[in-house]
């Protein structure tokens, strides 16, 4: 058997830097926030292994001088409970840390890139591995600064330093360091973010995808004849 790794591809015109913006929140039922408020995001299904209580729990360590906002983007997605968070548990988990006015939860939202656009810092929190990881490429074509869980395709896919922050599954601390270290470094969220974008362009852009899958269509047919 032979393997042949490709990564996946998105639509890098609906994903990109220009477009709509949507209004967080609003959409959360929330006060405006304070003038220099920066908006850190987690898109997901509540999937437990999606990393929310992580996410929390690094926004209730970030320093209370650096002016954030978090926002968890996305809901249930089955009618189970074992395998994903109620809206009404993850409620209750931020209020048990403090961050009542500190966090948002927007629900499912119609656009994912018009989310993203709104958000100066996405954050990917995956306790598990996942075999790629989609809302990343997603977040690098919209040229935002990026915090990625290293386990699994993540790890792959971003040059921890480069276009995106890496931080182990699930380690709370390190998240809140990262998280920490681009609100209060415009330059290096601007650094990401262009790096980013330039690694979804090379790498996740759909006409490289079908380049990839031909060569390999051929050999496949080729190999039974």
């Amino acid at each position: 058997m032979k393997i042949y790794p490709v990564y996946d591809a998105i639509d890098l015109e609906h994903f990109s830097t220009a477009g709509e913006k949507l209004d967080l929140d609003s959409i959360a039922g929330l006060p405006a926030p304070a003038p220099g408020t920066l908006r850190v995001g987690l898109l997901a299904t509540m999937a437990r292994w999606k990393g929310h209580k992580t996410f929390l729990r690094a926004l209730s360590l970030v320093p209370e001088g650096v002016h954030i906002r978090g926002y968890i983007i996305g809901g249930a997605l089955y009618q189970t409970d074992g395998s994903q968070h109620s809206l009404e548990e993850l409620r209750s988990e931020a209020a048990a840390l403090g961050l009542e006015e500190k966090v948002g939860f927007t629900g499912f939202v119609p656009d994912a890139a018009s989310a993203m656009r709104a958000l100066d810092i996405v954050v990917h929190a995956s306790t598990e591995p996942e075999p790629f990881g989609l809302v990343i490429a997603e977040a690098m074509a919209c040229g935002r600064a990026l915090i990625a869980s290293e386990a699994g395709g993540a790890a792959e896919i971003i040059n921890a330093g480069t276009d995106a922050l890496g931080h182990p599954p699930g380690d709370s601390e390190v998240l809140a360091e990262r998280i920490t270290e681009l609100a209060l470094d415009a330059d290096l969220r601007k650094r990401l973010g262009q790096a980013g974008r330039e690694t979804a362009h090379r790498r996740f852009d759909r006409a490289r995808l079908a380049t990839e899958l031909i060569p390999i269509y051929n050999e496949v047919l080729s190999s039974r004849n």
